[in-house]
Order: structure tokens, then C-alpha cells, then sequence
């Protein structure tokens, strides 16, 4: 078995490195190297591989974007994530996009992913993590097109949902717990459960709606209830009320 395989990187140094790593491995048969969004998928076109490394952020397009592109044009290669940025590594391994790698990329890292992707070659299993790809891609299209008014220094500014860790409710609209800090808006938390319905946001009580994105811990309360444990948030217990427990568990399926 040898699988036709693409690296993609806007960083010459990253596929140098990637590329040294991968000729180490006799399945695997380096066919391409391209340095941008809009040259993979000319060159995915082109040679029609089997695996592609893709970089997430790159100068005009990004991964996510870079994939749809490949498969709108019929190919449906293994694609596996290489990226520096944590935060989509999470939202890569959810979906199954076949693996990622955080940089810089290790061999004892590498040897996994190559394992993972002969099982799945194998077993002929890549539709399935093609469709969740997609999905992915179609919410990450949705969150970059929504933005949340805040004030912050008598300005108002936007955030992206992607940075919220959750809202609280307020006398006057509703506290934003954010990344960069502690905000007001003034919506309430049923026009944001509204305006955030199509992304990863969860009412988990009259007076919260949480992203469930930043969710660190889930911890047992009483009477069926949970406390929430959130990033940036950590000290913070978010509260899911009994009513809206069950809801948690079918959601997360737990």
C-alpha cells in the first residue's frame, strides 16, 4: 500500500520539517508540496491524492476553507491538520478530519496519525469524516458572519462568538465572560440563545448561556444538577439547573 500525499504550508520551513518526517514512512509517497489555499487545491486537481497536511492559517485562505474548496471539486483525499493554533486543534480531533498535529510535529506524534490513516484507508471509512468536515466547515461559515456588540470603554465593540466563554444575565442585558476580559451587551440571553442558535452556545439556566466550546470540566451536583468548569473561567461554577440537565446529557452525550 503507498498513499499519494500533499503538503500544505504557507511556511517553507514547516513543510521542509513535514517533509523529512514523512520520508521516513514506506505507505507513504510525497507527490506535491504547495504554499497556499488556492495552489492545494489546484494541485489536489491535478494529482488526485490520497492524504493531504493541511496548515489551518495560511495568508488567503485558511484550512477549513482550502478543504471545501478540494472537495467541491470531487476529491475526497484524507485530510489531516497541521496547525500552531490550539484552539482549532480541539474542534479537528471532534470532528474526525482523519487527525491533527499541533506544531512543531514530533515522530512519536507522526507514527499515530500514520497508523490512524492506514485503518481508515482499510476500511474505506473517509466519507463519513469528509461529511463531518463539512458540517464543521458550514458552522465555522456562520460564526465568522456573527458578531456580538459589547461596550467596553464607552465604544462599542465586537466580539466573536468564538471567544465567549458564556453570558450571564444582568439588570440591563447581559454579561459577557470573554477571553479578553469581562463585557456588557445589551441583549438579553433569549435574543442571544436566538442569535447564536446555529453555533455551540447551550442554556444551561435562566441566568446562563455557555459556550459549550470552552466547557473544561462537567461536575455532578446535587439533586441531578451540574456545575460547569469553563476556560478563562476556571474559577467561575456555572450552574446547569435540573431542567435543563437532561438536555446537557443528550447534547453531549453522556
Amino acid at each position: 500500500m503507498e498513499l499519494r500525499t500533499i503538503i500544505v504550508d504557507d511556511e517553507m520551513p514547516a513543510r521542509e520539517e513535514l517533509r523529512f518526517l514523512i520520508s521516513s514512512y514506506p505507505q507513504i509517497k510525497l507527490v506535491g508540496e504547495a504554499s497556499s489555499g488556492k495552489e492545494a487545491i489546484r494541485l489536489a486537481e491535478s494529482l488526485s491524492p490520497d492524504v493531504i497536511f493541511l496548515d489551518i492559517k495560511m495568508w488567503d485562505l485558511n484550512g477549513f476553507e482550502t478543504a471545501k474548496g478540494i472537495f467541491e471539486k470531487g476529491i475526497n483525499p484524507f485530510i489531516i491538520f497541521a496547525t500552531a493554533y490550539d484552539e482549532y486543534a480541539v474542534k479537528a480531533f471532534e470532528i474526525n478530519a482523519v487527525d491533527y498535529i499541533l506544531k512543531p510535529v514530533t515522530k512519536k506524534r507522526l507514527d499515530k496519525t500514520i497508523c490512524r490513516v492506514l485503518d481508515l484507508f482499510k476500511s474505506n471509512e473517509n466519507h463519513v469524516e469528509i461529511q463531518k468536515l463539512m458540517d464543521y466547515i458550514e458552522t465555522i461559515g456562520k460564526s465568522q458572519s456573527i458578531k456580538i456588540p459589547i461596550w467596553k470603554n464607552n465604544r462599542i465593540c465586537l466580539l466573536n462568538p468564538s471567544d465567549i466563554s458564556y453570558f450571564e444575565a444582568a439588570e440591563k442585558g447581559s454579561k459577557v465572560m470573554a477571553s479578553q476580559g469581562i463585557f456588557e451587551t445589551n441583549y438579553c440571553l433569549s435574543e442571544l440563545e436566538d442569535k447564536l442558535k446555529d453555533l455551540n452556545f447551550f442554556r444551561t439556566h435562566k441566568s446562563f448561556l455557555v459556550n459549550l466550546d470552552k466547557v473544561m470540566e462537567i461536575i455532578p451536583w446535587f439533586n441531578g444538577t451540574y456545575i460547569l468548569l469553563l476556560k478563562h473561567y476556571e474559577k467561575n461554577e456555572v450552574p446547569v439547573s435540573r431542567r435543563c440537565a437532561k438536555k446537557l446529557r443528550e447534547r453531549l452525550e453522556f
